[in-house]
């Protein structure tokens, strides 16, 4: 069995136990945690199971701790789907979905689905429009629906090229009567 090269000296130890001590993200700790944890000897298996992080996790935290010390294990997860809209704009958004449908803010060209219900795809548009800001996921317009209070709704497998059904009534008379 090959002799592991990451060890942690008596006084980084402590700096750790200090930095655990005073951190107050979870993620960080996690992080913090993991690192004395392999640094101290711990086995790599013993260390998953306490943890619960993977063998990658564990060595990449190793590398960051290594070209960064302790400060490159900060964890950069902003939250709250990125942050991408703040609390107010949230709020704002909850009230106007609330208040108008789909038809009565998107022009009839514009809109994917028919206005009367919130789809996805018509919550995608007004949220560019309104805010500028456009999600990777399609979960997290389901998210905001979900926060509005709105079920998501599916659009119509329909073709908008299609006649009516009225036009194609009239038509198969038409073509009856020859």
């Amino acid at each position: 069995m090959a002799k592991r090269q990451f060890q942690l000296s008596e006084q980084e130890v402590r700096k750790f136990v200090r930095a655990e001590d005073e951190v107050d993200n979870v993620r960080e700790l996690r992080r913090l945690q993991t690192v004395r944890l392999y640094g101290t000897g711990y086995a790599v298996e013993e260390i998953k199971t306490i943890t619960g992080c993977s063998w990658r996790s564990l060595m990449d935290w190793c590398r960051a701790y290594q070209a960064k010390g302790i400060a490159g294990l900060a964890s950069r997860w902003q939250g709250q789907n990125a942050a991408k809209l703040s609390r107010e704009q949230r709020a704002e958004l909850r009230e106007k979905v609330n208040s108008y449908r789909p038809d009565q803010l998107l022009a009839p060209d514009v809109r994917i689905s028919q206005g009367q219900f919130w789809t996805v795809s018509d919550l995608k548009l007004v949220i560019q429009e309104w805010y500028g800001v456009s999600y990777r996921s399609q979960s997290s317009y389901r998210i905001l629906l979900h926060e509005s209070r709105l079920s998501v709704q599916r659009t119509a497998q329909q073709y908008r090229s299609r006649p009516n059904e009225r036009s194609i009534a009239d038509f198969e008379a038409e073509l009856e009567k020859k």
